[in-house]
């Protein structure tokens, strides 16, 4: 067993057979990069990823990218949220590699940390069904991939466009990875809209709105 944890002398540390330690304090984008450092030098082990070491060194060059990212970023943000931090209802669509990530922030941050209304689908779901909820003033946020499933990105941008005069996307491929090769991007895209949306636009819906991110009712607020 190997545990990820920033103490080593917790009890998961403990129990484990190697504990790899996590030095940052903030920031699900790091926590990415301890796990493909590790996951994909176990696939690689495995006989499955023979540019291993190319893709780790690469890794390296990622802080450096994401805080440029940030940067670009940053004003679409601000942007965004003055625009909607009021609304009564948005859906964030996105797919495969980038389900994770529209998952946590529309559940973690919108609905925990913001009390906003939020449906969260992936981009094949969102035709079962979620699409007959989409109207002409319902925000619909939408995150795309750089992997083989943006296709099916595209066919919700596509029925997006027609159907609601809010649709906002937001999209990896906007953002360079200078030092990364091409192949690589559709893996590390993931750390990209983590830090665009879990940093920064978090940080200026919690300006507009005036509620702090810390703040909850329920959440571990009383035994239930």
């Amino acid at each position: 067993m190997v545990a990820i944890t920033r103490h080593a002398d917790s009890p998961l540390a403990a129990a484990a057979s190697w504990h790899i330690p996590m030095c940052h304090k903030n920031g699900v984008e790091y926590e990415y990069m301890l796990l493909y450092w590790l996951f994909f030098r176990v696939i690689f082990r495995h006989g499955e990823f023979a540019d291993y070491a190319r893709f780790a060194s690469q890794l390296e060059l990622l802080p450096e990218n994401l805080l440029q990212a940030k940067r670009q970023f940053d004003p679409r943000a601000d942007s965004i949220a003055a625009q909607y931090h009021d609304c009564d209802y948005m859906m964030w669509i996105g797919g495969a590699e980038m389900w994770g990530d529209v998952y946590l922030f529309s559940m973690c941050i919108l609905e925990e940390m913001q009390w906003k209304r939020t449906k969260s689908v992936s981009s094949a779901e969102f035709f079962h069904g979620t699409l007959e909820l989409l109207e002409k003033e319902v925000p619909l946020f939408l995150v795309k991939g750089e992997g083989r499933c943006r296709a099916l990105d595209e066919r919700v941008e596509r029925f997006a466009e027609k159907i609601t005069d809010h649709l906002v996307v937001i999209d990896p491929r906007d953002y360079p990875l200078n030092g990364i090769d091409d192949a690589f991007r559709w893996i590390m895209a993931p750390c990209v809209v983590s830090t665009l949306l879990v940093d920064r636009l978090a940080a200026h819906f919690e300006h507009h709105t005036g509620h702090d991110l810390n703040i909850r009712r329920y959440y571990r607020q009383f035994d239930y």
